[in-house]
């Protein structure tokens, strides 16, 4: 797994989908899944249960940035 969108694409959810169900807009979450955003430990957690992934499998521990970005781990 790389990052939030390949799990969204993963979890068969649409990027106008899964935003509603986190309860943001689908722009903030496209600027989640393209490194262009950071977010909370709470919403990183929300992000990865909706996709039915660990955490950490697709957000950096640390700062909870996307872990990948084209290829290209996010320091």
């Amino acid at each position: 797994m790389r990052g939030p969108k390949q799990a969204r694409l993963k979890a068969k959810y649409s990027i106008e989908s899964a935003a509603k169900k986190l309860g943001i807009s689908g722009g903030y979450l496209s600027q989640i899944e393209n490194g262009q955003r950071q977010v909370s430990e709470d919403r990183a957690t929300q992000i990865a249960n909706l996709y039915g992934v660990e955490r950490d499998q697709i957000f950096l521990p640390t700062r909870y940035a996307v872990r990948e970005v084209e290829g290209r781990e996010v320091v």
